[in-house]
Parts: C-alpha cells; sequence; structure tokens
C-alpha cells in the first residue's frame, strides 16, 4: 500500500477515448487518481457525480483528475456517457495499474458492509443509479490519492467497503494546503 511522502507511481495508458494519459504529463500539478470498481457499480456512478459536481471548484483550484474502473472499455463508455465526464476514464479490466497502487484488496464483509450504507444508496436511487451486476470483481475495495505538485503522494485512502471513497472535505483540504 502506498503512503504519504511516496512518490507516484508512473504510467501511461489510453482512456476510454483512445487518448494517451501519462503521469509525468502531471507534473507542476495537482492530481487526484481514483480507483473504482466496475462502471456499473451504483455507488461508483454516485460518486463520479459527486465528484461533477464539485468539478468546476475543483478545476479552479488546479486539480486534475483520473479515474480508473475494472471494467472492459465498452461498459465503461456506456456506463459514463450518461455523466458527461471531463476528466480521463481509464478502462483497466487486467488490473495492471490497480496492481502498481496497490488496490487489490477484496472484501465480502465490505461489499455485506456497504448494504447498510442506507444514506448512500438513497442518494444513488435517488440519482438514477441502480444495482446492476457488471463485469469485474464486486467485492474490490476502492482507493483514492491525492498527488501533490512534485508528484508525491499527498494523501493514500483506501476504502472500508464497497462504497468508501476519500470524503470530499479531505480534498478541498489538499486544494488550499498544497
Amino acid at each position: 500500500m502506498l503512503k504519504k511522502g511516496d512518490p507516484i507511481i508512473h504510467f501511461e495508458y489510453p482512456d476510454i477515448n483512445g487518448n494517451l494519459i501519462n503521469t509525468e504529463n502531471y507534473a507542476g500539478k495537482k492530481l487526484m487518481i481514483s480507483f473504482y470498481r466496475y462502471a456499473e457499480c451504483m455507488f461508483c456512478n454516485l460518486r463520479i457525480h459527486q465528484l461533477l459536481q464539485k468539478a468546476p471548484m475543483f478545476e479552479a483550484n488546479g486539480l486534475q483528475m483520473i479515474a480508473f474502473f475494472q471494467s472492459p472499455k465498452e461498459d465503461v463508455i456506456i456506463s459514463m456517457e450518461k455523466h458527461k465526464v471531463t476528466f480521463p476514464i481509464i478502462a483497466d479490466s487486467d488490473r495492471s495499474i490497480y496492481k502498481k497502487y496497490g488496490v487489490m484488496e477484496h472484501s465480502k464483509s465490505g461489499f455485506i458492509k456497504s448494504g447498510f450504507q442506507i444514506k448512500k444508496m438513497a442518494q444513488a436511487f435517488s440519482n438514477g443509479y441502480f444495482i446492476k451486476v457488471g463485469k469485474g470483481s464486486k467485492t474490490l475495495i476502492p482507493a483514492d490519492f491525492l498527488i501533490d505538485t512534485n508528484q508525491n503522494i499527498h494523501h493514500a485512502f483506501y476504502g472500508n467497503d464497497i462504497s468508501d471513497h476519500m470524503p470530499i472535505t479531505d480534498i478541498e483540504k489538499f486544494l488550499t494546503s498544497v
């Protein structure tokens, strides 16, 4: 697992639109890299929705974002169409970048625990995201990483259950502290 102060794990990988994403191109910029479960996941779609609501403020404060899904590219394209995502989305179905970032934890108890996240489930349902089984591990625990302008990990967040991502307030604090 990565921790604060570790250097970024560099990668070069195509996004779902065919653009080659290279972390070296983000040097000197604030960056958030997020790892999600699968493209149809209601919690993952809710999180993308929440990030897009904050995207204008994040972008105004210099934050760039990259998101990974462990689903096939075609599934990610279909799921992300409704969001009109403004940042790169990468389909990493063999989870090669997940492995490099230590995002490999699978938890049946984390899957069950998410069923008790009534508020998140209600938010997902109210935004039109429903329980839908897609391709990819159903028990993979998501993770988020905030990278500073020197390309070091500022904050590594490994979730506790399948719905758990870094709190938005932590992202906001990062933008004002770096």
